[in-house]
């Protein structure tokens, strides 16, 4: 008979807002691709594409492999989340990592040219709302990577007594409360 109160868990239940998310990051990979095109045929742009990836600023046609290999990550985040992949988050979670890093190590290393202030300026600013994003991520799909399976967890058992002299007082205590009842 199985207890009722006790049913066997199933697998986790993921949250909606990781949903939202993969939807979001789908949209973003498709955004970028539409930037890479859109750079594509101007070649005398008067804004060129510019990206920072691991800490070091692409510009032209190189930021233009960079953009596209960062839309097939996104894609990627976002497939494996409505998959119900663990690798999709932890895949988000390691790019989300990697962008914080990057930011910062850009900033660091760009900080000293004048010139560049504007672009470290916009790219610090960007920190905090990247850091909160990495972790709302591991907040909400900690439980979902790490999970553990029921096989496998120990059952919990009653604490013993740190000193054996509180085991002994114990068992006295219930051996003259059970005197003490047997009397009356």
């Amino acid at each position: 008979m199985e207890n009722s109160l006790n049913p066997r868990p199933g697998p986790p239940k993921w949250p909606f807002d990781l949903f939202v998310f993969a939807a979001m990051s789908g949209l973003w990979a498709v955004c970028l691709m539409l930037t890479v095109l859109a750079h594509a045929n101007d070649v005398g742009m008067v804004d060129p594409l510019e990206t920072v990836f691991a800490g070091v600023r692409f510009d032209g046609a190189d930021a233009q492999v960079v953009v596209m290999i960062e839309a097939g990550i996104f894609a990627a985040i976002s497939i494996g989340i409505f998959a119900r992949s663990r690798w999709g988050l932890l895949l988000a979670l390691v790019y989300m990592a990697e962008v914080v890093v990057s930011h910062l190590v850009f900033v660091i290393a760009y900080l000293p040219f004048r010139l560049e202030w504007m672009s470290v300026r916009a790219t610090a600013l960007q920190g905090p709302m990247l850091v909160m994003i990495t972790l709302y991520l591991w907040i909400r799909s900690h439980d979902l990577i790490f999970k553990t399976d029921d096989a496998d967890a120990q059952p919990l058992r009653a604490p013993r007594p740190s000193h054996p002299a509180q085991a002994g007082a114990t068992s006295r205590a219930t051996q003259m409360h059970a005197a003490t009842a047997s009397d009356d």
